[in-house]
């Protein structure tokens, strides 16, 4: 059975939004951080892995 997503739509619609705005400035903040660093955290956020959310 596939994990389940284990954040509120909300947050995941707050997450999804800050991340638009940083793709549209072309800005970060997380400047040590790579792509796939950031796919594992939001990934392991949304299966509840991890209680830290990526805009935090």
């Amino acid at each position: 059975m596939a994990p389940q997503i284990k954040q509120s739509e909300a947050d995941v619609a707050e997450v999804i939004a800050w991340t638009e705005q940083h793709r549209v400035g072309e800005t970060t903040d997380h400047e040590d951080g790579t792509y796939e660093d950031g796919v594992y955290d939001a990934l392991m956020w949304a299966l509840g892995y991890i209680q830290t959310r990526p805009d935090q």
